[in-house]
């Protein structure tokens, strides 16, 4: 396995990375709907959009543990589209956090500096685990 992924440290990046943390995010948006949303002050009207929410990461987990099992040989698609979402999602929460655009409906959420500092770290390690893999990902 460790073979699959280079060396120990991409393999346990890739593990903790697109297998743990989406599955801890995935767990906590499905089975404590309400905590998460008191958290970011958001009405309880919202728990179908949020467990809907929750398809990404679940998703997200499902697949890298596949790739985990198969090997990442050819799964270019998955690391790119990790790249484009992440960064996307730090333009965003960056831009959110620091009052700059995309204000809409500010009075009735707030930006937390963890989902900036979340999607950051994504984009990192999406983007260290592309570079890491290319000689498997990209045949």
């Amino acid at each position: 396995m460790v073979e699959n992924f280079n060396n120990i440290y991409t393999l346990v990046l890739f593990i903790f990375a697109c297998i743990f943390t989406p599955g801890f995010y995935a767990a906590a948006q499905l089975w404590e709907t309400k905590k998460v949303l008191a958290r970011y002050n958001i009405d309880e009207s919202a728990a179908l959009i949020a467990r809907f929410a929750a398809c990404w990461p679940t998703a997200e987990a499902t697949v890298a543990f596949l790739i985990l099992i198969f090997g990442p040989s050819g799964n270019w698609a998955f690391f790119v589209f990790g790249i484009v979402v992440f960064g996307a999602s730090t333009i965003y929460n960056t831009l959110s956090y620091f009052d700059i655009a995309m204000t809409y409906g500010r009075g009735k959420y707030k930006v937390s500096p963890e989902a900036m500092y979340a999607s950051v770290f994504k984009l990192l390690s999406y983007s260290l685990l592309t570079y890491s893999l290319s000689d498997k990902i990209f045949l």
